[in-house]
């Protein structure tokens, strides 16, 4: 079954989409809408059995189209994906999906409607290291999970259409999500300043906690002096270190703090006399990732769940719909001085 996908955007990331989409088998990318006549260009010179054009609406009103991607500035995400899930399209929309949560929400309820596939580019999500983390924590093997703290940090790729907190928390927010199973935090603070542009917060500090007590804190700014893309996990039996730009994704680290029980008495945790504390530091551990490109990877699912009709995606609305609440609560958070704001 040949899928005909219709892209909407060829800007920062569309390119990387377009390359992707059309080195699926069983798939043609046959338009390609960009508002900009140099990137019609570059799309024309490189991919000849893609037309161009500078009018979505020609996408929407091709009735040999299946899906359609939206790669094109976040305050468009929700209109575009709206007009074509009413056409009876698929669609496959960069992250986030939407502004705010009550447009997610009627994406999500018209695309159940319609029985299309909607889908939300959280491409971390389909990132080997990721995965390979996600399966150490539900198999036990990191022990209780405590607090994390990701960092998102870079020097360059200023936006002016949306804050570093929309632009670059998505990732962290829907790696957390997939790591504590989908469970939205009770509740997000977080705090912003903006240094070079008026309203448009450079750098964000965020918190989030959980039912359970685990806490998140996620930094991210696109005014630091390297980049960093980083996430650590401490938990009771080992620490695990993700780094997206090491070539060891992953580091788990035997360390931690026991409470060994003093010979000779009673096992009474409750009582602090009756135990000590040892700093434990033991062996570390560089698994071996077998590493995909994420957006392949990401891609071919999309066009699966399409084929498989029915199969609900790894990124579904559902899951960008949650990752939209959350940065809406952060962004509630920023603009009242860091108050804490419940979901």
């Amino acid at each position: 079954m040949t899928i005909t996908v219709a892209q909407l955007g060829c800007g920062y990331w569309g390119p990387n989409l377009l390359r992707n989409f059309s080195a699926q088998s069983d798939c043609w990318v046959k338009w390609l809408a960009d508002l900009s006549p140099q990137r019609r260009s570059y799309v024309e010179a490189n991919y000849p059995k893609t037309k161009t054009t500078a009018n979505w609406e020609d996408v929407m009103a091709d009735p040999e189209v299946d899906a359609v991607v939206v790669a094109t500035p976040a305050s468009t995400h929700y209109k575009l994906a709206k007009v074509a899930l009413e056409a009876g399209k698929h669609v496959l929309v960069e992250k986030p999906l939407a502004m705010c949560t009550t447009e997610a929400d009627e994406l999500v309820a018209l695309a159940e409607a319609t029985g299309r596939t909607l889908m939300v580019g959280h491409t971390f999500l389909y990132n080997a290291a990721v995965r390979h983390l996600k399966q150490l924590l539900d198999k036990g093997e990191l022990g209780e999970l405590y607090y994390i703290y990701s960092q998102r940090l870079n020097l360059g790729q200023v936006r002016s259409d949306v804050n570093a907190w929309w632009n670059l928390a998505p990732h962290d927010v829907s790696i957390l999500l997939y790591l504590m199973d989908g469970e939205l935090p009770v509740s997000v603070s977080a705090y912003g300043m903006d240094y070079i542009q008026a309203g448009i917060e450079d750098v964000v500090f965020a918190t989030l906690t959980w039912a359970n007590r685990v806490t998140a804190h996620i930094q991210v700014s696109w005014l630091d002096p390297g980049k960093v893309r980083k996430m650590t996990l401490v938990s009771s039996r080992k620490m695990l270190v993700y780094d997206d730009v090491s070539d060891d994704k992953l580091t788990i680290l035997d360390k931690g703090i026991d409470r060994i029980p003093k010979a000779g008495e009673s096992m009474d945790y409750d009582n602090f006399n009756n135990y000590q504390l040892f700093h434990r530091a033991g062996d570390i551990w560089l698994p071996k990732i077998n590493f995909q490109e994420p957006l392949k990877t990401e891609v071919a699912h999309f066009l699966d769940c399409i084929r498989l009709q029915g199969q609900s995606p790894l990124t579904g609305g559902k899951q960008g719909r949650d990752v939209v609440a959350i940065l809406e609560a952060g962004q509630h958070s920023i603009k009242n001085n860091g108050k804490p704001i419940t979901l």
